[in-house]
């Protein structure tokens, strides 16, 4: 496995970016379907490394906000790069203090601030819950352990982006990420989905047991129906917060 340049940095790049229009939505579905030699697993997918917060770069909560590294922006729009990194085809790395929102940039002689691991236990918790989720430990998730991603709503103007992973297919398989890329909350937000039936909510990267700072935004359990969209046999309705992913799948 190598590590895959075609990842960390469009990925940096479209949650770094002041400004949302220019997140380019084409961009992170050309880094989540990115492959060598068609196998997910020959790629080292991150957007952090020693490498990458050194030599005139930094971490990604300092790069989003230099004056506020631990504000809304910067833990909205780190954690959501985390979850691309837990949620897209290859192996899954993060970088030493990534979770707890180590800032500034890396040097091997300064030591971590454990502080922030309390500080940010919330943040460092949504960590565990995309490790969880990645390595299906609730046999509800198989489908991120496996090599296939179809991407398949790719909204530029809305800043939105929807894939579904799986390994065989099926209930506790079949997994549906949906990543708001925007700072402006969507209701009534129509999607495809794979099958018809109750999806339920793994993952809402806007719940508040992750951050006092987060909204909290009303995502649930969702029915999707018959019908096609989005290249898919069925269709549903969601809600989805600003700057935040959402993971779904089936019961077995």
């Amino acid at each position: 496995a190598q590590w895959d340049a075609h990842f960390v940095h469009p990925i940096r790049e479209v949650v770094i970016v002041a400004e949302d229009q220019w997140r380019s939505m084409d961009a992170v579905r050309d880094a989540i379907g990115f492959t060598y030699s068609g196998d997910a697993f020959r790629r080292i997918i991150y957007s952090e490394s020693h490498d990458e917060v050194a030599n005139g770069k930094a971490r990604v909560p300092q790069e989003v906000n230099p004056g506020d590294p631990t504000g809304w922006y910067a833990q909205k729009r780190s954690t959501l790069a985390a979850g691309l990194v837990f949620t897209c085809p290859g192996i899954p790395m993060i970088f030493q203090g990534q979770e707890f929102l180590q800032g500034e940039w890396f040097r091997d002689d300064v030591p971590l601030d454990w502080h922030k691991n309390d500080k940010f236990h919330g943040i460092v918790r949504l960590y565990r819950d995309l490790v969880l989720l990645r390595l299906n430990e609730a046999g509800l998730s198989r489908g991120l352990c496996g090599q296939s991603v179809n991407i398949y709503h790719v909204n530029d103007a809305d800043n939105v982006i929807a894939f579904q992973r799986w390994d065989q297919h099926g209930p506790g398989d079949d997994v549906v990420v949906v990543v708001n890329m925007s700072h402006h909350p969507k209701e009534g937000y129509y999607i495809g989905m794979p099958m018809a039936g109750r999806w339920r909510l793994r993952f809402n990267g806007d719940a508040t047991l992750y951050s006092d700072d987060f909204g909290g935004f009303a995502s649930g359990d969702v029915d999707a129906w018959d019908g096609p969209r989005d290249g898919l046999d069925a269709h549903t309705i969601i809600g989805i917060g600003p700057y935040s992913m959402l993971i779904y799948s089936m019961d077995r």
